[in-house]
């Protein structure tokens, strides 16, 4: 397995503390059978600033902890990027940078805003060149009241990842709801883990697989599996057309204006 978002880096953000945080972490994910990470602490999210060469000094570290305790896994570096204005430009100096030098960028959205130059930025960086890679839109309160919005960022060329957590139902069952229809109706191509710590964050990769393949099929976890090998790889995504759906907001809302309806008669 392959896991493109988690944050291994010691003391960047708010991913581990110690060494010994990272083993832990590290012999997690080999118990769970992955073999490849993509490492991908916050960038330009609160108070956090991980500008390229920090991610490249401090993977090393991650490395050398890999060797010394000979752990069956590889690591690449990457971003998960708060969506900001100068992600283009900050892409082509090489002060950020994009997943394992590809061309897909992990671009995070505060959870409760979805900003107004979104649909601008995320159509300016496919003109450059890079394939946008929402992370986690099951956790961003504007998309789960207004999934059209993620529909019309999918149709448009955008991808999308999931959280494992959230597959699992460890984050609660709307969000378990919502990850598993956004999977069916083509708006999510990937679970990643955002794994911070191994008790309180963990991967949980291989449970939302499970998951998946019990709820919809092993043909979905198949597709999910090879998109994150093609994202590790630079190679393209499998991504059927997107389909509009329904979230526990918007099904509430519905719900709340048949009965005004009613009430009327």
């Amino acid at each position: 397995m392959i896991d493109i978002h988690n944050h291994l880096l010691i003391g960047v953000d708010d991913g581990p503390k110690s060494e010994q945080d990272v083993i832990e972490l590290l012999r997690q994910a080999e118990g769970q059978g992955i073999t490849d990470i993509i490492v991908t602490p916050h960038h330009y999210s609160g108070d956090w600033l991980n500008p390229k060469e920090t991610v490249l000094l401090n993977i090393k570290d991650i490395e050398r902890i890999i060797n010394e305790q000979q752990i069956n896994i590889k690591v690449y570096p990457g971003h998960e990027i708060r969506v900001n204005e100068k992600i283009i430009d900050e892409l082509k100096s090489d002060y950020n940078m994009p997943l394992n030098d590809s061309k897909y960028v992990l671009i995070e959205f505060p959870f409760s805003d979805y900003p107004h130059f979104a649909e601008q930025l995320l159509y300016q960086l496919q003109m450059a060149g890079y394939v946008p890679l929402i992370a986690h839109p099951e956790r961003c309160k504007p998309l789960i009241k207004n999934p059209d919005k993620l529909f019309d960022a999918i149709e448009k060329g955008a991808i999308a990842q999931v959280t494992s957590a959230s597959v699992t139902g460890d984050l609660g069952d709307n969000l378990q709801e919502t990850s598993l229809e956004m999977i069916k109706h083509n708006l999510v191509h990937i679970i990643g883990s955002d794994a911070h710590h191994a008790e309180t964050r963990p991967f949980l990769l291989k449970e939302a697989y499970d998951v998946v393949e019990r709820e919809l099929g092993p043909e979905y976890v198949e597709r999910l599996k090879a998109n994150a090998e093609a994202i590790l790889h630079n190679r393209d995504v499998r991504v059927k057309p997107p389909e509009k759906m329904e979230t526990h907001y918007t099904k509430k809302s519905s719900s709340k204006k048949r009965k005004k309806f009613l009430g009327l008669f």
